[in-house]
């Protein structure tokens, strides 16, 4: 009779699909924040320079989780597979809304946290805000954007050296009065404008018009805790049970230009660029060498060559 009974509940249970106990199991598995990080051009695979408010929110919010948004992060560089940069950002814009509406489907309660720096700034804006991306060739549609629904659930957008940066957004945080190589149109404000900080300064050249790929480099140190404290006004600790705390592989610039990683993730080798001229007056490797209202040089310090990445930025290696 016991062994009828049994078999009677299992057969209902396979009616209707899934266990409770397995649904049970997999809203406990949901932090109450995670957290994505889009990397740099030429970053190395893992957070590259967005760990720093990766980690400053990991740290202030126990239990919550991160990941790493995974795409090509490159600009024509041999060294990240040698994707154009509009392929990349369209590639990695198609990526973070799949991913983003991909964990809301699973965990819906949990608030969403995206921290995007430079090509990564711009890939977020894409996904988070829509409407095309023109000087790369992207157009909006629902591949590559997040859903809604999804969108309700991201709690905060935090962009630092985003080429996408156009001066007057209600959300900018900087000295830039200008725009990225790959702006939005003057006067642009985001739908999504409240969950919103991106952050620019007039030198850098990739958010801004300047000639200083040093500043591109330095936002998580000038700005990051002024991004903690913009999460915070936007984040509890309701909506998902809690799981243990990942930290995102840590990025540290050196003075001669490279950055080093150390943590759970793979570590980042990517050269900071640079724009300081040598005494032949050209661009040294990473260093912007063109492109629309661009007054530096125009050439390269040996061995490296200008390359057009776009109508808005040329760039030598």
């Amino acid at each position: 009779m016991h062994a009828t009974l049994a078999a009677a509940a299992a057969l209902l249970l396979a009616h209707c699909g899934a266990s409770p106990l397995a649904a049970l199991e997999a809203r406990q598995s949901c932090p109450s924040i995670h957290i994505f990080g889009a990397r740099e051009t030429t970053a190395s695979p893992g957070y590259g320079s967005s760990s720093t408010v990766v980690n400053l929110i990991l740290n202030a919010y126990p239990g919550s989780t991160a990941e790493a948004v995974s795409y090509p992060a490159c600009g024509g560089q041999s060294s990240c597979g040698g994707a154009s940069y509009s392929s990349s950002a369209s590639q990695g814009t198609q990526i973070i809304a799949q991913l983003v509406n991909s964990y809301y489907a699973k965990c819906p309660s949990t608030q969403l946290v995206i921290v995007g720096y430079s090509q990564g700034g711009e890939i977020t804006d894409n996904a988070v805000c829509g409407g095309n991306d023109s000087p790369q060739g992207i157009t909006s549609t629902s591949s590559n954007t997040i859903s809604s629904a999804a969108l309700a659930q991201v709690k905060v957008v935090i962009e630092m050296g985003s080429p996408r940066y156009v001066s007057g957004s209600s959300y900018n945080v900087g000295t830039c009065k200008a725009q990225g190589f790959s702006a939005r149109p003057s006067g642009y404000n985001c739908p999504s404008a409240s969950k919103i900080r991106s952050y620019c300064d007039s030198a850098d050249p990739y958010c801004c018009t300047g000639n200083d790929a040093n500043v591109h480099q330095g936002y998580g140190s000038e700005y990051g805790q002024n991004a903690l404290a913009f999460a915070k006004t936007k984040l509890n600790q309701s909506g998902g049970s809690t799981t243990t705390t990942t930290r995102a592989a840590s990025t540290t610039t050196t003075r001669a230009g490279t950055t080093s990683a150390a943590g759970t993730t793979a570590t980042s080798s990517a050269p900071a660029a640079t724009t300081t001229g040598s005494s032949s007056g050209g661009s040294a490797q990473w260093g912007q060498c063109g492109g629309s209202g661009w007054s530096g040089p125009t050439s390269c310090v040996s061995p490296y060559t200008c390359h057009v990445l776009n109508p808005y930025y040329s760039q030598c290696y």
